[in-house]
């Protein structure tokens, strides 16, 4: 049995949906199940537990022999993480497999990846086989522009000219399935992205081509881009950790091309940005 924390996330979400399409039980792990139930195919076992109760996170992983550990961007990502590595091990689950992010290290400089270095380091520690699969930035994080790309035919980012291997969340899931389907693929790491790396200039145009009508990147002022996402109620931690990212970004550190490792690990070729934009035209399409 498979357990998946962050299960009604984006990467969450649609590995439930591959899981069940092959029919590998999997117990989907949410903070209010009554609400998430209606979320996932028909016959999924939705527990519920919170990261911040361990007593719930040990009944949650009862019987499991599978963590597939995924949380979002939070001031207590690894205390939270921690916890669930704690209750997996308590539970007699051996394997992990982590979303992580390209570039975690103990000595990255900004506090994503480090954040995540220091969860697979703890699972090492505590005698956990732990499997980090780390992604770049992924293309459906465009999908929350479309508000201002249907209305204004912009989007708004603070990444100036620095070039990104935006990875798909779908091949993201796939190299998940690959890894549960086939133990013999656990306990290494896997660094992906997708097949080219754009400014967002460039992803920009690319979405205008599929959705029929001229997008522009504007590229924003740190300050004002941190300011905009302070106004609209995101946490002040999750608000420079995005910041960092940007930067790191503008400095050129997120153009690697790695897409050979999905291509490797799921036997077909990494998905493009003209896929994506071409799969999800519609949720960029202006209202008629």
């Amino acid at each position: 049995m498979i357990i998946v924390t962050g299960a009604t996330g984006n990467v969450g979400s649609v590995l439930m949906a591959k899981l069940a399409e092959k029919n590998i039980p999997a117990r989907a792990m949410t903070r209010d199940a009554s609400k998430a139930k209606g979320l996932f195919p028909a016959g999924t076992e939705v527990v519920e537990a919170d990261f911040a109760d361990p007593a719930s996170l040990t009944k949650a992983m009862a019987g499991a022999d599978t963590l597939v550990l995924i949380s979002p961007a939070h001031p207590d990502m690894v205390a939270h993480q921690k916890a669930a590595l704690d209750a997996a091990k308590a539970a007699g689950i051996k394997d992990v497999i982590k979303l992580s992010g390209l570039g975690a290290s103990l000595d990255a400089p900004i506090r994503l990846p480090k954040g995540h270095a220091e969860i697979e380091d703890y699972a090492d520690s505590i005698g956990l086989s732990i499997t980090p699969i780390r992604p770049n930035l992924f293309m459906q994080v465009l999908l929350g522009d479309a508000g201002s790309i249907a209305g204004e035919g912009k989007i708004y980012a603070p990444a100036a000219d620095g070039k990104i291997s935006f990875t798909d969340v779908r091949d993201i899931a796939d190299v998940f399935t690959k890894v549960i389907e086939d133990r013999a693929l656990r306990g290494k790491s896997y660094d992906i992205t997708g097949p080219d790396a754009l400014t967002y200039a460039e992803a920009a145009e690319k979405i205008g081509k599929a959705a029929g009508f001229p997008v522009q990147h504007v590229d924003v002022p740190e300050e004002a881009a941190r300011d905009a996402m302070l106004g609209m109620g995101m946490d002040p931690w999750v608000t420079e950790a995005f910041v960092e990212l940007f930067q790191i970004y503008r400095a050129g550190y997120g153009s690697a091309v790695l897409s050979d490792t999905v291509a490797s690990v799921k036997g077909a070729p990494a998905r493009s940005f003209d896929g994506f934009a071409a799969d999800f035209r519609g949720s960029f399409a202006k209202a008629s």
